[in-house]
């Protein structure tokens, strides 16, 4: 008989949940009660709504709700005779059974999916090791307008795992079907049962995203308001969910944790990647809760690499975030004041939870051309090519010559070059926000990163071929491969001892996170990752990505492309040719060509006590203008207030060049004469302002 435990957090979780921001016309102003979509008992692969009140098959509710409707928690398995039965209550991790088979956990009310019409629920495996636990937060899909929330399947984003059996967002098929113990797509991957996997034994709770909240939402919000044939209401929900979850984990596994890998994946191909960051934002929380454990977390094929459009759709936070609460009532995400998910970007939170809880470690694992996060990158303002210079996407060298220079030729049909391109381009975003994360934070940070389009784009949890992908031993068996990948994967981020070495079978045998605490000697990418087929070539380009001293030379430095010189380039920093000329020096200005690295503008290390609004008073600019400067480079800017001196040198560096009057680009003519700094003045020129008297010249670095 299964045993059941109440969710006491109910209370504290849901008191805040906020009414729906307006109302769709047609939508009821009454809840419903929940279907319970159940196994056909002519084909278990085949669901029917029943109606809980009465069992009833012929009950729908198919329309998104103005209010969620209500359901209570139950717990489904076919432990029993290989049928599908289930139990009033959610079952205990002491009162499962079989450690083979898959159990369904139904929180109930407030628990809901996104269009509030369908239940949630979560599944658990109970694992043969005491103490350790793999819980993934699946990736289901974001959604932010009412196209990508609303009810066409071919535009919508919300929940896309469960368009394959329901016109409503629900739990994905593959959940209900691997209550099955024919049925394997969920026991694949690091869910392996077999004993070649190291996590086999391991407790498995698998959390589904239904609500395109990222798990971390707490509103119900109705989009296109005004507009009958668009309307839709969303109940963004997934903390809440998450929470409930959650709160079952800590409760069965509180005293006895001891490992726990919080994954974020997805659990098919068409998995949407961003769901899978609820890990993160879930990670302070379980560690807290399980002090005694150790807490590792892996984002699965989603770095978070998003357009500008991105943070205009979330400034106004329509998910709710800033309400979302943990199971003891307390916020989930860090207060606004030190991140906010329409300002700042994941580097940002990783950066803050890194150091806030230095017992966490964290681990990002993508391939370099994911389609399904360049899609998501592309949905939201960014491009799949933008530049073709300083580690952006362009090809080089293959036909159609724009120059005699053969070097920087380019293919048809590519962009030019602009040497400030690339504030879209999608490989140097994906370039510059590894660095960025490597070269900033911590000890307790790695990245694995595998080259090229013709990776498979699929997760860890429900294919092998990724494992051969990453690590393609031909002498080995697939399920080998895997064997080694997982082991890489779970101990890559170490115990706190010891140096990185694998075995001669390639397996890993021993890892580390040393220096805990502080920022140590790890700040490289081939420091920072494991394994000797992980491309240490994919971060390659970036300018000022190799500095390991206080300083570099090419930290705020360009590659002039086919046919720019420096007075052709100047307008494009916000600047004058003749700065640049001083910043570079030269017997002329006409000595800088294409293919060569100039200097656009003075390396600033934020000292203690300085803002960027006192940085940009310096150099006589302004924040707006810093921030477009260092735009999508090594000195990238997110959020402007969180400019401080906070971390160690050469971390803290940014670009910033003096405020010069007017000189016109035009009144210089290279190819007429000597240029004005040789002929000694010119009449029709003045000489550039300089800012502040201590402000450095040709190069030179701020103390």
């Amino acid at each position: 008989k299964m045993h059941s435990i109440g969710i006491i957090c109910c209370v504290l979780l849901f008191a805040q949940l906020p009414g729906s921001q307006g109302q769709c016309a047609s939508s009821s102003s009454t809840a419903s009660v929940c279907p319970q979509l159940v196994p056909s008992a002519a084909d278990p692969s085949v669901y029917v709504q029943v109606n809980p009140l009465n069992n009833s098959i012929s009950y729908t509710l198919d329309f998104p709700q103005q209010i969620p409707c209500t359901s209570s928690a139950r717990t489904c398995s076919y432990v029993t005779g290989n049928s599908y039965a289930c139990s009033s209550g959610l079952t205990t991790a002491a009162g499962m059974t079989s450690t083979d088979l898959y159990y369904e956990l139904f929180p109930g009310s407030p628990t809901a999916c996104g269009h509030g019409n369908r239940e949630f629920s979560f599944l658990v495996r109970k694992g043969t090791l005491p103490g350790k636990l793999l819980v993934a937060m699946m990736a289901g899909g974001a959604c932010w307008d009412a196209a990508g929330c609303g009810m066409d399947p071919s535009l919508r984003s919300l929940a896309i795992d469960s368009l394959d059996y329901d016109s409503a967002p629900s739990v994905p098929k593959a959940f209900k079907d691997n209550l099955q113990r024919t049925v394997t797509s969920l026991k694949r991957g690091v869910l392996d049962p077999s004993p070649s996997n190291p996590f086999a034994g391991y407790t498995v709770v698998l959390i589904p995203d239904c609500t395109g909240d990222l798990h971390a939402g707490n509103a119900s919000h109705t989009y296109a308001q005004n507009d009958p044939s668009k309307c839709v209401t969303v109940h963004h929900r997934g903390a809440v969910n998450a929470g409930a979850v959650m709160n079952w984990v800590v409760q069965n596994f509180g005293a006895s944790a001891t490992n726990v890998l919080l994954l974020g994946t997805g659990s098919s191909r068409s998995s949407k990647a961003a769901g899978s960051h609820g890990a993160a934002f879930w990670a302070p929380y379980l560690q807290s809760a399980l002090p005694t454990a150790t807490v590792r977390v892996v984002i699965d094929s989603s770095l978070a690499l998003f357009g500008p459009g991105w943070y205009t759709a979330m400034k106004s936070d329509p998910w709710g975030t800033t309400l979302s609460r943990d199971p003891t009532g307390a916020s989930l995400l860090p207060s606004a004041d030190r991140w906010f998910i329409g300002d700042d970007d994941m580097s940002t939170y990783y950066e803050y939870v890194a150091k806030a809880m230095p017992s966490i470690a964290f681990g990002d694992i993508s391939t370099v051309d994911h389609p399904t996060q360049q899609a998501l990158f592309m949905q939201t303002g960014g491009s799949l090519s933008d530049c073709c210079l300083d580690g952006c996407s362009c090809d080089f060298g293959v036909s159609v010559p724009v120059s005699s220079v053969l070097p920087y030729s380019v293919r048809q049909g590519s962009p030019p070059f602009g040497t400030r391109g690339g504030q879209l381009d999608w490989l140097k975003t994906l370039r510059v926000t590894v660095l960025r994360r490597i070269r900033r934070m911590p000890y307790n940070y790695r990245a694995w990163l595998n080259q090229g389009s013709s990776s498979p784009a699929s997760f860890l949890t429900i294919d092998t071929d990724l494992a051969v992908n990453w690590f393609p031993r031909t002498d080995l068996p697939v399920s080998v491969n895997a064997s080694i990948f997982a082991a890489r994967l779970g101990a890559a981020l170490g115990d706190g001892s010891g140096a990185i070495t694998f075995n001669p079978d390639g397996s890993l045998l021993k890892s580390t996170l040393s220096g805990a605490g502080t920022l140590d000697s790890l700040n490289t990418y081939t420091q920072k990752i494991s394994g000797p087929t992980i491309c240490s070539g994919c971060l390659s380009g970036v300018p000022g990505s190799t500095i390991e001293g206080r300083s570099g030379n090419d930290l705020c430095n360009a590659t002039l492309g086919d046919g720019e010189t420096l007075s052709g380039v100047a307008p494009a920093y916000g600047t004058d040719w003749m700065s640049l000329y001083m910043l570079n020096g030269g017997t002329s200005p006409d000595d800088w060509t294409t293919g060569q690295s100039f200097r656009y503008a003075h390396e600033h290390l934020v000292r203690a006590g300085e803002t960027l609004v006192s940085v940009a008073a310096r150099y006589g600019t302004t924040v707006t203008d810093l921030v477009e400067l260092n735009y999508n480079t090594i000195t990238h800017i997110q959020n402007p207030i969180r400019v401080i001196a906070r971390i160690p040198n050469p971390f803290r560096a940014l670009c910033a060049h003096p405020a010069a009057q007017d000189a016109s680009q035009a009144q210089w003519a290279p190819a007429t004469g000597l240029p004005p700094c040789e002929a000694g003045h010119h009449p029709n020129v003045q000489s550039p302002t300089r800012g502040p008297r201590d402000a450095p010249r040709k190069g030179a670095h701020l103390a």
